[in-house]
């Protein structure tokens, strides 16, 4: 049984991820070629809101979630430019649109009540970056 929660940490797609980030073998393309897609599915989708979550503790607009201890957040922040901000952003809003994420689905699929705790936790830290950036 996998890992499964409204947190952007709470699932095996975006804690392999930070895996990957821990080892330096995380790839950006990845998610450049899942958001050129027409459906987002779920474990890029996934990642896309973990990889929120580390944008945000990159800029030092939150502090870093416990997944991410052993992540060294001030070599990633050199690592992330205005592009990768852009492209996180851009593939995390669409994880959270009903007509283009298989990971909406699924959450729609659990319930009114599960669907907006996961939704509104993630749109509010979306949110946050589009304003980190946009400044």
């Amino acid at each position: 049984m996998g890992a499964w929660g409204s947190g952007a940490f709470e699932n095996d797609d975006a804690l392999d991820a930070v895996a990957e980030l821990v080892e330096g073998s995380f790839e950006l393309d990845d998610l450049r070629a899942a958001v050129a897609a027409d459906y987002l599915e779920a474990p890029e989708g996934a990642v896309a809101l973990a990889l929120v979550e580390v944008a945000l503790a990159t800029l030092g607009i939150v502090d870093p979630d416990a997944a991410l201890d052993e992540v060294d957040v001030r070599l990633l922040a050199t690592q992330l430019d205005d592009a990768a901000y852009e492209l996180i952003l851009t593939t995390a809003e669409r994880v959270v649109r009903p007509d283009a994420s298989e990971l909406y689905e699924l959450w729609e699929e659990a319930g009114d009540d599960e669907l907006a705790e996961w939704r509104n936790a993630s749109v509010a830290s979306i949110e946050q970056l589009r304003a980190a950036i946009a400044d």
